[in-house]
């Protein structure tokens, strides 16, 4: 007897299906990378530029702020006109005309949006960024052109969003987890191959041009005439103003918030402590948010099924996929934070110089706490916004108020370590007390 029949439920009975396995794909590729990552950084750069290069990445992060959590609401809204259209052999969609027209115009003005996000992203980050890097007095050289290159590369990756977005909402999300799989890795080449090749901080918009040209070639390349077909589709239209911006504004809100409960932290550091220590928290974040995404991974590669079981008003089947979903994504969290504080137990037992590129264990340790916490808040929100909907809003900013205040007072007086327990405390009482408090409500309210 064939052993893929057995593979196949053994996989299916941990969740993990072809979209999942895709995801992962790109998660454990950044994992196995990641040393490969850490050993160029330490090699190639210098502690200080090693502050620098982890720093362009949380300003870049900036441009939530013109992106307003489109991305998100694009496969919310997508998924839900999708249920009840049909791919058709060319590569375009059939069906309801309506629902159609709808889609097309949620495609015609989601891009009007990006035009105008990617220009102010994009002059923002060259000016507020330049700024920033030349207030703190550096020993770092050179860092002016690699930021200009990031910061102009950073905007035009920007309008690539909808593309994979919509793609991803109308269910062709093996497709897009499998794009992004290649991007991540033709990212990762491209910025090893800078490094090695002494470009330093030039490797930074390297790694976020290899992105950029490996999505948009594959866009343009296999869904043209989708995208081509839409573009001409008329008729009815969607009411931005009364449907997707009531929805969208909360989702943005959100975003923002939940940049100063993450992206703060390093350039506060960098502020505060200086480019060394900032490198640190950087790199540290970077191999927790490895796992993270691994982790969540098994619940957002389904949120256009649930968008879909959600219109059907199929809610006994929307809970028996999802509550499975998010007990694995606990598990896979709680696992592979184990492996990395045991990881860096070893490094600073064994005394290896590069144990002094992440956190002290206590900071770490919190920090993979509250990512163990964040586990389950993140899942609450996916469920809920399946619905079109943001009722934690009000937590997700009394969150971000919470932590930037606890890294701007905890940050000055104890650094990083006041830092992360600041972002633990915050996580444990408001984002997952408060987030589970409005999660059984609204779901027995939803769903009634």
């Amino acid at each position: 007897m064939s052993d893929t029949p057995f593979l196949e439920r053994t996989l299916s009975g941990l969740g993990i299906d072809r979209a999942v396995g895709w995801t992962v794909a790109a998660r454990v590729w950044s994992i196995l990378a990641g040393p490969v990552s850490v050993i160029l950084i330490a090699a190639h750069l210098s502690a200080e530029e090693q502050g620098f290069y982890y720093t362009f990445a949380s300003i870049v992060a900036f441009q939530v702020m013109f992106e307003l959590g489109l991305g998100m609401v694009i496969v919310q809204f997508a998924s839900h006109e999708k249920a009840f259209l049909e791919w058709r052999s060319d590569g375009t969609l059939g069906g309801s005309e309506t629902d159609k027209a709808r889609l097309a115009a949620l495609l015609r003005k989601s891009l009007q949006w990006y035009a105008v996000a990617t220009a102010l992203a994009a002059v923002a980050l060259l000016i507020g960024g330049t700024l920033f890097f030349a207030y703190k007095p550096t020993t770092v050289e050179g860092w002016t052109a690699p930021w200009i290159a990031l910061a102009l590369v950073a905007g035009a990756t920007l309008f690539l969003t909808p593309f994979l977005s919509l793609l991803e909402g109308c269910g062709l999300v093996i497709d897009v987890a499998r794009v992004r799989t290649w991007q991540v890795i033709a990212s990762n080449l491209a910025g090893w191959t800078v490094l090695l090749a002494g470009g330093a901080l030039w490797a930074s918009p390297a790694i976020m041009g290899a992105s950029l040209l490996v999505g948009s070639t594959w866009v343009v390349w296999t869904h043209r005439r989708l995208f081509s077909d839409l573009l001409r589709t008329r008729g009815g239209g969607i009411s931005w103003r009364e449907e997707v911006w009531p929805f969208q504004w909360r989702i943005a809100v959100s975003w923002i918030s939940s940049y100063f409960t993450f992206h703060i932290f390093i350039p506060v550091l960098f502020n505060l402590r200086g480019p060394a220590v900032a490198g640190q928290m950087g790199m540290s974040l970077t191999l927790a948010s490895a796992v993270f995404f691994v982790a969540t991974s098994l619940l957002t590669t389904k949120v256009p099924r649930f968008g879909e079981l959600i219109a059907r008003r199929d809610f006994a089947e929307l809970d028996a996929r999802f509550f499975p979903a998010l007990w694995r994504s606990f598990g896979v969290m709680a696992l592979g934070a184990a492996v990395l504080l045991g990881g860096t137990f070893v490094l600073r037992a064994i005394g290896h110089r590069w144990s002094d590129r992440l956190l002290e264990p206590l900071p770490f340790a919190l920090l993979l706490a509250t990512m163990l916490a964040n586990t389950i808040f993140f899942a609450q929100a996916v469920y809920l916004r399946a619905h079109k909907q943001e009722p934690l809003l009000g937590i997700f900013i009394a969150s971000g108020i919470a932590v930037a205040a606890c890294s701007l007072i905890l940050g000055r007086l104890y650094g990083a370590t006041g830092m992360m327990l600041g972002y633990f405390l915050t996580t444990l009482v408001v984002s997952l007390g408060g987030g589970t408090w409005v999660f059984q409500r609204k779901r027995r309210e939803w769903h009634t």
